[in-house]
């Protein structure tokens, strides 16, 4: 039982004040890392988005990814069994590595949920668009397809901004819906391509990596598998319930994405060129469209839990730096009735909605820019996971907890994804593969903020890696003054 001393030691106010704390259970934690996944989306998608071979979607290269992010998991719950902070990476890399490399990559985390956010809009218009010329045989314009980006996009908003409190368990249960359709859809797939006597992968094609955009696309299946650190303030037992949430969600996404690599490797294995939506035109020639339909109302759900999911980390990831004073103090503030972070979510999700919406109506194919939406994204995630990665065992050194483990998780992850990332830029060359530079301009300017944190500001820049505290009333209770 603490005593009196212990008590005034306690603070009266946490820094992140404002959010709800302690109300959501471990199905809802989970919830949020699971539809900022998307597997159901990511396994009807990513597979085909990255190809190697002539159209034969790369099993390796989501077997290594799957390896690679559980490294990176294995980082990230080292700060989530120690910490709660709603600024999730970005502050776990301010404890383990300083400020100056925290705000890199919290610049690139918040271009990984952004464009993740923008990439998921996108998707559910392609797939809202692909519904509509099937059941009335109507292609939507640009006008019609930006305009559902927008819809889409302002639902996402007025959902985050009224918090993840039951929305989170019906998101979960829509995400494994999606999942049981897309499976059915795959085997249903694979059983017709056997029938219709379809030619098979090439065994080299499946081991082959697709060089390094084949391999991001598959780290890209991944991303957000993190996000649910973002809600350890509003979480029972987080040092728990984070970790498991982490951990779980990376290895049930990295089977699903295995095996549905597998199945359209022989799907997919006679499609000389896959259009917008390649396992939906496949569904439609081969099933019918009735199981066109139903896929694409799947992968549709899913997108749009991605980007409720994506949304909620960003506005957090916001709301924490709004706090620190590294951006404007409004984004820090948290609305007095609902206590989610209002202002944040106004601002991540006007910002993620314009992008493509501009885009769209520029005349940009809805395929490619949901592909470029994902490359930019994940080349962000990667920045900041290597980040992690390296700040692990720094910290655990730090607080005389470090193992060998973490230091070769660390290693292991933050070396492979630098290989990507270096392999990704050795194609990075062409206006069409201009997307991670997109990521690269980003990630300068939060160095140009650091350094004029450095010069003007120090203070600010002292205070970057807010996280919880434990106050007087969560031991005392409520009733506490």
């Amino acid at each position: 039982m603490p005593g009196p001393a212990d008590l005034r030691a306690l603070r009266r106010t946490s820094p992140v004040d404002g959010l709800r704390r302690r109300r959501l259970g471990p199905v809802q934690v989970l919830a949020q890392s699971v539809s900022a996944t998307a597997p159901a989306a990511a396994m009807a998608t990513a597979p085909a988005l990255g190809t190697a071979g002539g159209g034969t979607p790369s099993v390796l290269a989501y077997v290594l990814a799957t390896a690679v992010v559980l490294l990176v998991a294995s980082g990230v719950r080292q700060f989530a069994r120690r910490m709660v902070a709603p600024g999730s990476l970005y502050s776990f890399t301010a404890k383990g590595l300083g400020p100056v490399p925290a705000l890199l990559g919290g610049t690139a985390l918040a271009v990984g949920y952004a464009c993740l956010v923008a990439a998921s809009l996108t998707g559910v218009a392609l797939y809202a668009g692909a519904l509509l010329a099937g059941a009335a045989g109507a292609v939507p314009g640009p006008a019609a397809t930006a305009a559902a980006v927008v819809v889409a996009g302002a639902a996402v908003a007025g959902c985050a901004a009224r918090g993840v409190g039951l929305s989170a368990r019906l998101v979960l249960a829509l995400e494994a819906a999606s999942i049981a359709v897309v499976a059915a859809v795959l085997l249903v797939l694979v059983l017709r391509a056997g029938q219709v006597g379809a030619p098979g992968p090439v065994a080299g094609d499946l081991l082959a990596l697709g060089g390094g955009d084949g391999v991001l696309l598959a780290v890209t299946a991944f991303v957000g598998f993190e996000s649910a650190c973002s809600l350890g303030t509003e979480a029972r037992r987080p040092l728990l319930v984070v970790p498991r949430a982490v951990r779980w969600t990376a290895l049930g996404a990295g089977g699903l994405y295995v095996a549905a690599a597998l199945a359209q490797a022989v799907v997919l294995s006679a499609v000389p060129g896959p259009g917008g939506t390649p396992l939906a035109d496949v569904a439609a020639a081969r099933g019918g469209p009735v199981l066109a339909a139903a896929l694409e109302v799947g992968v549709l759900a899913s997108f749009l839990a991605c980007a409720a999911g994506s949304l909620t980390a960003l506005v957090r990831l916001l709301f924490s730096a709004g706090r620190e004073g590294v951006l404007p103090a409004a984004l820090g503030r948290a609305h007095p009735r609902r206590a989610t972070p209002a202002v944040a979510v106004a601002a991540g999700g006007g910002a993620a909605v314009t992008v493509p919406a501009v885009l769209l109506l520029a005349g940009a194919d809805a395929g490619e820019l949901l592909r470029g939406l994902l490359v930019a994204g994940t080349c962000g995630y990667a920045t900041a996971y290597v980040l992690v990665c390296v700040a692990a065992p720094v910290f655990l050194h730090r607080i005389g907890e470090l193992t060998a483990w973490p230091v070769v998780a660390g290693g292991l992850g933050a070396a492979s994804l630098v290989a990507v990332l270096a392999a990704v830029a050795g194609w990075a060359g062409g206006a069409d593969r201009a997307w991670p530079a997109v990521t690269a301009a980003a990630v300068a300017l939060g160095g140009a903020r650091a350094w004029w944190l450095v010069r003007r500001r120090p203070a600010v820049l002292a205070a970057v890696g807010l996280y919880d505290e434990t106050r007087r009333e969560d031991v005392l209770g409520a009733g506490t003054a």
